[in-house]
């Protein structure tokens, strides 16, 4: 485990559950000062139980909002005047099923959450000079990037844009020295991955949240700007370029039993 000799202080959307509750019990374990970010106030009272004795602060705001949003920079600037050094977008949502059966309003959500909040919520921060010189932004995209996702698209549209806003971000933010890294996860055995997948008999061999973190921990340490996590999924993202028409049959055959 990676430890701080001073305490730095790390930011994480949709902390209460799945990655980024692991995200949370990860950096406090190595020493870092957290602020757990999430729309749901009971869970993230929940969460703060479980952390007697680190320090962390929770933000109860929904990435829906304009005002939310605004209240998130402001509470960490108010609270770490001299900067925070590391902010992870981890929320996400999905609307899953045949694309003619999932309504534009649902689709249009996804993209919102996914997507745009995050956009809105980096340029306040970086308006508001919350983020230290030498920090890093950690944006949580989705191997479907590289593979498709037929019964997902608002989701697969969501985490395409959020890839290449971050990799834009990373070019512009390169003279504060601020690093941007985006993560590519394959399937992970959270919550949102059971509700959403059809068939969970496989579950067990989906990556645990804890070691997807670790993963993350590392891959900040060393300030990388890509990261997809194990072997098994760079293969996939592999064939996923050079075969594209592969791993499409696969998923479609995975997802929507074609």
């Amino acid at each position: 485990m990676t430890q701080v000799t001073q305490a730095k202080v790390c930011a994480v959307t949709g902390a209460a559950s799945g990655i980024g509750k692991a995200l949370v019990e990860t950096y406090a374990e190595g020493g870092y000062k957290l602020i757990a970010i999430d729309r749901d106030a009971q869970a993230l009272d929940s969460l703060k139980s479980e952390f007697v004795g680190a320090d962390v602060l929770c933000i109860s705001a929904d990435l829906q909002h304009q005002e939310d949003i605004e209240k998130i920079s402001q509470k960490l600037l108010d609270t770490y005047p001299q900067g925070i050094d590391l902010f992870i977008h981890s929320a996400g949502i999905n609307a899953t099923g045949r694309f003619s059966k999932v309504s534009v309003e649902k689709q249009l959500q996804v993209v919102d959450i996914n997507l745009l909040a995050p956009m809105k919520l980096t340029s306040d921060m970086l308006a508001k000079k919350v983020m230290r010189r030498g920090g890093s932004l950690v944006f949580i995209s989705s191997l479907s990037r590289y593979v498709g996702y037929p019964s997902a698209t608002g989701y697969a549209a969501s985490k395409d844009g959020i890839a290449a806003y971050a990799r834009s971000l990373r070019i512009a933010l390169a003279p504060e020295e601020i690093n941007v890294m985006t993560v590519y996860p394959g399937p992970t055995r959270t919550p949102h991955a059971r509700e959403h997948s059809p068939d969970n008999s496989r579950e067990h061999k989906r990556m645990p949240p804890e070691v997807l973190a670790q993963y993350i921990l590392k891959a900040v340490d060393k300030r990388q700007q890509v990261l997809i996590p194990s072997i098994a999924n760079k293969l996939f993202a592999t064939i996923g370029l050079g075969l594209p028409s592969l791993t499409e049959a696969l998923m479609r055959r995975s997802l929507l039993k074609d």
